[in-house]
């Protein structure tokens, strides 16, 4: 773990001290955090559709998550997409990312 200091320099912490009852109460604050980030994906979604079924011209709605991702990829189903192209990918460079291709 580490925390970052007023004068921008990461400490690095060897270990962290909860009291009673913090470890839950975090574990509480992440689910809570992961509810909200999935109803504002699925609001926005709908808020996208329902414009676009306004607006009358646009006949399909893409999106695309990485391979990896299966949180994602499940939520979009629920969402009753369909799954109805695979893609891939050939870097010519480097992402920028650190990993090689």
């Amino acid at each position: 773990m580490v925390a970052i200091g007023e004068d921008g320099e990461a400490n690095r912490l060897d270990h962290l001290r909860l009291r009673p009852g913090e470890l839950e109460h975090l574990a509480r604050l992440r689910a809570a955090r992961a509810s909200m980030e999935r109803y504002l994906r699925t609001a926005l979604f709908y808020a996208l559709r329902d414009k676009a079924q306004e607006q009358g011209n646009i006949f399909s709605i893409l999106s695309g998550t990485h391979l990896n991702n299966l949180a994602a990829q499940a939520a979009v189903e629920a969402q009753r997409r369909t799954k109805e192209y695979i893609m891939y990918s050939y870097p010519l460079k480097d992402r920028g990312d650190g990993k090689s291709h």
